[in-house]
């Protein structure tokens, strides 16, 4: 059985723990880092069986590079198994936010997936003559891609988005018999909260209408730092993904997808709002805009 599988983005968090559960199986990891000094790190802590490929998901040439080194180690064993993890944050109300900072994050989250996922395909059979065993292909989504939170609506946008993806080449790829799925997390323990907190410090938003809602958002997500579950139970899913005999299409690892999904919208409103502690916020602002009146002529 080919044991070979690419992960991007394994510095640090969620890739970290799907490359060392990986290995624990038996795989050998080819894993996506921006730095060398991550690269190193991270081989120094998971062994033999992990090999760094130095790219960016953004840079097509590095990203070519890194497909032709892995195609020589693997010659005609192939891939066992992609998984998309690479992906950035930035949290703020659409209404501010800079668009260069909502480009760069569909750059990495949606562009990057089909660009690594192009790249790699033939390596997971997705070609004539393949003799190996076809690869599967795992992305790690999250419940952003069911429902669109206040302030993480230009993140969840690209999350819906690599949702379409995945359905859909799940359905084109099915010719290669290569299975495709998402992963979708909650909240989990990782770095991206210090990254966000200093990206989008408690004063960004300060003067506009939103500043009350952005410091009660920020206390929330504090909040949910504190209750994060471990990446191991994304690595546990992606272990299932890829050995399973018959494979989810998705992975819903938080109760949150389910009730965004099948509860009314405004019903959903209400209890995202409370929460997140925006309930008694976003209320007043509601009831002054109410009664306010027309305005004068």
């Amino acid at each position: 059985m080919n044991q070979y599988v690419v992960v991007t983005g394994v510095s640090s968090g969620i890739g970290f723990a799907i490359a060392r559960e990986l290995i624990h199986r038996g795989y050998r990891v080819f894993g996506s880092v921006r730095k060398e000094s991550d690269g190193q790190r991270v081989k120094d802590q998971l062994g033999e069986a992990f090999t760094p490929l130095h790219f960016d998901v953004t840079d097509s040439e590095a990203l070519a590079s890194a497909v032709e080194d892995v195609s020589r180690i693997v010659a005609g064993q192939g891939l066992a198994g992609l998984v998309n993890n690479a992906g950035i944050n930035v949290t703020g109300p659409l209404m501010h936010l800079n668009l260069d900072e909502i480009r760069a994050l569909f750059e990495v989250n949606v562009l990057g997936v089909i660009g690594v996922t192009q790249a790699f395909l033939p390596l997971l059979g997705a070609r004539e003559g393949a003799v190996h065993r076809p690869g599967r292909i795992v992305n790690i989504s999250s419940v952003s891609g069911a429902f669109a939170a206040p302030f993480l609506g230009a993140y969840a946008g690209t999350k819906h988005a690599l949702e379409a993806l995945t359905q859909a080449f799940r359905r084109e790829l099915k010719i290669y018999g290569i299975e495709v799925c998402a992963i979708e997390p909650g909240f989990i323990r990782t770095d991206m909260f210090e990254k966000n907190a200093a990206q989008s410090p408690d004063t960004r938003f300060a003067n506009t209408g939103y500043a009350r809602q952005w410091q009660a958002f920020l206390h929330s997500l504090s909040t949910s730092e504190d209750k994060a579950a471990s990446p191991d139970i994304v690595a546990a899913a992606v272990s299932h993904a890829l050995t399973s005999k018959t494979p989810k299409t998705r992975y819903p690892l938080d109760p949150v997808w389910w009730i965004g999904r099948f509860l009314p919208d405004r019903v959903f409103d209400r209890l995202v709002f409370k929460a997140m502690g925006l309930d008694q916020l976003v209320q007043g602002k509601a009831v002054r805009a109410a009664t306010a009146g027309p305005p004068p002529r």
